[in-house]
């Protein structure tokens, strides 16, 4: 007993020495500032939630990061609050924060330098943004832009300076953009990087700016746009654009949107039709999801999935992986015109687009778990999950992972979902593999036993 008790207590202190030092959750922003202000230093704030445990633990692995401790410890005054407390929600109404999993950079002026959404135990996602943060320490901010703009400043470069500004502290710009583009004569409109730039600003599909580009900008100009991106600069245009319409498609609940949307994620897949047929399908599903039209959620979804993925083998999987790793080598052996070592380096740095499948097949899984107690469609539920643990396990075989027992979250939903078919027996065995396979992966385990309890107690 004493040597666990010893080992405990010797983890317990390395994390301490290891882990950003956090103030109390309850100081006030009038001290933080004033402490930010009498050390030089800016402000980091992490809001969480108390509904994702497993966030809070992924996000505590995070921090437990040596690598961030020295920056943090000596540049930032750092808090973790909790937005269904008193502090937290007055924090967040300063901030005007809408969500609660998300990190703040903000200077002791209470300026946005940067923002992380979502929490991640990724510790260099968080180092990157404090070193954004501190690069933009001291210079020209939001309210000065603001003020400029109200005193009637609209030069090209100031424009796009403040759109930058105001995307750093993850404000829309759409309003903006717009102003812009109609601003911008018919010879810019047919400049590259010009109109490069402004697809970098993600105008949504219905804007003022993004029908400007695609009725004054020549196709020959918006297809070199694209085409010679690299495979990475030409995903987040895309995704920027998607992303951006998705919002305020499912914001104003606009299914005309929304199809505008699965129109330009089809195309954006080029020659590749299958695969654009299918990218315009997820965005239907996710937007029925987000706006909760279960029915044609429902819909959608199982057809996507039992005609898409359900098909799909390892094979054709690892077939998936090779094509889009020989695709991104290609790019690069035409950009250079020979094989070099970098080349090989940058064209082996992409995610294996395999693993999606299994992961939306866990995710929709689960939101039928979460949405519905139809037994028909919890029994299709029941099989894609099943069938996410069984390719995921397939293809990390021969993979470096610390899933050796399976994915817990995979093994979790179809736990879930036994459960709540009332088979509680083998949902108890399950939930218990899923917090053994949690335990051998070195990670928190602690929410899964929580969910583990409730099984065998009847309170799920």
């Amino acid at each position: 007993m004493k040597q666990i008790v010893l080992a405990i207590a010797l983890i317990i202190s390395f994390h301490s020495r290891g882990q950003i030092t956090f103030i109390d959750s309850n100081t006030l922003w009038k001290e933080l500032s004033k402490q930010a202000k009498e050390q030089d230093k800016l402000i980091f704030i992490h809001f969480e939630n108390s509904e994702c445990v497993q966030c809070n633990e992924v996000a505590s692995m995070g921090f437990s990061s040596p690598v961030l401790k020295k920056i943090f410890d000596e540049e930032f005054i750092s808090i973790r609050c909790n937005v269904g407390t008193s502090n937290g929600q007055n924090l967040a109404q300063k901030f005007r924060i809408m969500s609660s999993l998300m990190s703040l950079y903000v200077d002791s002026d209470g300026n946005i330098l940067h923002v992380n959404n979502g929490s991640t135990g990724d510790s260099y996602t968080y180092l990157n943004g404090a070193e954004r943060a501190l690069d933009r320490k001291g210079k020209k901010q939001l309210p000065d832009y603001e003020r400029e703009y109200k005193a009637g400043v609209r030069a090209p470069a100031f424009m796009r300076e403040f759109m930058i500004k105001r995307r750093e502290s993850s404000m829309a710009i759409d309003d903006l953009l717009d102003e812009y583009v109609r601003s911008l004569s018919t010879d810019s409109l047919s400049s590259f990087k010009i109109v490069k730039g402004i697809f970098e600003f993600s105008p949504a599909v219905n804007s003022l700016a993004y029908q400007t580009i695609k009725t004054k900008t020549p196709k020959s100009i918006t297809d070199s746009i694209f085409n010679s991106a690299k495979p990475d600069e030409r995903k987040a245009m895309n995704e920027g654009i998607l992303e951006n319409s998705f919002r305020i498609a499912t914001h104003k609940r606009d299914d005309k949107m929304a199809s505008q949307i699965a129109e330009f994620a089809r195309e954006a897949q080029g020659k590749n039709r299958s695969q654009g047929e299918i990218d315009s399908a997820k965005w239907m599903v996710k937007y029925y999801y987000r706006i909760g039209d279960t029915r044609r959620y429902f819909e959608n979804a199982a057809k996507l999935i039992e005609s898409k993925y359900m098909p799909l083998t390892v094979d054709s999987l690892d077939a998936m992986d090779d094509a889009a790793f020989k695709a991104q080598q290609t790019f690069f052996m035409s950009k250079r015109g020979k094989r070099e070592r970098d080349i090989t380096v940058m064209s082996m740095a992409i995610a294996p687009p395999s693993q999606f499948v299994y992961l939306e097949l866990n995710e929709h899984a689960y939101h039928f778990y979460e949405l519905t107690r139809d037994r028909e469609l919890l029994e299709k539920a029941l099989t894609w999950s099943k069938r996410s643990m069984d390719l995921s396990n397939a293809k990390r075989s021969n993979a470096v992972t610390p899933f050796r027992l399976g994915d817990p979250n995979f093994i979790d939903t179809y736990a879930h979902i036994l459960y709540k078919l009332g088979k509680k027996e083998e949902a108890i065995e399950w939930q218990t593999k899923a917090v053994e396979a949690q335990k051998v992966s070195g990670m928190a385990y602690e929410s899964f036993e929580i969910r583990l309890n409730k099984m065998k107690t009847g309170t799920l």
